[in-house]
């Protein structure tokens, strides 16, 4: 039986939808290689960038097929009203989830019986302004029986899914989370990214991974019991000074407004164990470094590099034939992005949100975490 191809609209023609180098998020592509669309309409203000991103597409054979309907469009109204079957919803997370006008983007389309894949993190404005938002998205996910898919990528990851499995054979109680995050700055970033008021700062936009996977891998936290320490630019002394930010992109920021430089936190899960956080940014070049290890009574399970190519978990058991040693799972080329999406639009055509495995209500359980580590380093 042939399949009915979805009717696709995009909000946003930048990296995270089109791709770029060095950048690798590319939802467009994915969807491509999945197949059984067409696009119909890419919404941006931009619409020099919105149009080059067209002609690029529709001038590679393989890729053509799938925008030859597709028009471009100034708001998100204009696709609103197109009716697409599925929505990707790809901007900075200052203009979406909220309750703001023209920022409840995922309300809206859901609300009309839209499917919606929405990036990370959530949105910007403060939990008690955003839970009521993600409650009313939430009960409209219910209402309407559609789809909602938010993308925390690294639960589809081989790897961490493997780390699923070992913690469950071994019993599943785990002591210690330990999340390590250094980012490389000086090369290429995005003015928008180094105003914590636009962008959430390090943690909410980004540290957001690696605590959702620590509730993911080991399960919720006791939001009372988050502390943390900050590197401010505004701290006395010279610690917190970035000599490499291109392009003066932090130069009319006001310092008060600049993002942490260093950031240390640490909670209690609701089971028992302690977490810990370190987010950095200091690193030269574009190579971020991540790594997470996680401890139970004897086994420690660590994994190396998950946003490279070639990623590692290195298993510790007190099973093996020599507990002094460790084995080492490697996973190359393990593209959870496509991961992420093939399920997505599965779940989709299935009408089935089972699979998915970052909903709306649980994303917004980690932008709890996210803001209670924030605000736990402003206080200090």
């Amino acid at each position: 039986m042939e399949v009915k191809p979805l009717r696709v609209g995009f909000i946003g023609a930048g990296a995270i939808h089109f791709g770029k180098p060095m950048v690798p998020w590319d939802h467009a592509s994915r969807l491509e290689n999945v197949g059984g669309f067409e696009v119909i309409g890419i919404v941006d203000p931009d619409q020099k960038r919105a149009t080059n991103v067209l002609e690029e597409r529709l001038s590679s054979p393989g890729k053509r097929q799938f925008y030859q309907n597709c028009q471009l469009l100034s708001n998100s109204d204009e696709l609103l009203n197109m009716k697409p079957d599925v929505v990707f919803i790809g901007i900075p997370p200052a203009f979406r989830g909220s309750h703001k006008k023209e920022h409840d983007l995922e309300l809206r389309f859901v609300e009309a019986g839209i499917h919606v894949f929405v990036e990370k993190p959530l949105s910007v404005v403060p939990p008690e302004e955003f839970i009521p938002y993600a409650e009313a998205v939430t009960k409209a996910v219910q209402k309407h029986n559609v789809i909602l898919s938010v993308g925390y990528m690294f639960r589809y990851h081989a790897a961490v899914q493997k780390m699923k499995e070992l913690i469950q054979l071994h019993g599943g109680n785990v002591m210690a989370f330990n999340a390590r995050y250094y980012f490389a700055y000086t090369e290429g970033i995005n003015k928008y990214w180094f105003n914590e008021d636009f962008s959430g700062g390090p943690i909410v936009e980004q540290a957001t991974h690696f605590c959702d996977l620590a509730r993911y891998i080991v399960g919720d936290i006791d939001m009372a019991s988050v502390r943390c320490i900050m590197v401010k630019d505004t701290d006395e002394g010279d610690a917190g000074h970035l000599s490499h930010v291109p392009n003066h992109a932090e130069e009319d920021i006001p310092p008060a407004k600049r993002i942490p430089r260093v950031t240390i936190s640490h909670w209690k899960f609701q089971n028992g164990g302690v977490g810990t956080l370190m987010h950095s940014v200091a690193l030269p070049g574009t190579r971020y470094e991540a790594n997470i290890d996680v401890q139970l009574d004897g086994l420690k399970l660590s994994l190396i590099e998950p946003y490279e190519k070639h990623c590692t978990l290195r298993v510790r058991n007190i099973t093996s034939a020599d507990p002094n040693e460790h084995q080492d799972f490697t996973f190359e080329d393990d593209d959870s992005y496509l991961r992420e999406i093939e399920t997505f639009i599965h779940a989709v055509r299935e009408r089935d949100q089972s699979n998915i495995k970052s909903s709306y209500d649980d994303a917004a359980k980690t932008y709890q975490m996210t803001w209670a580590i924030r605000r736990a380093g402003d206080k200090n």
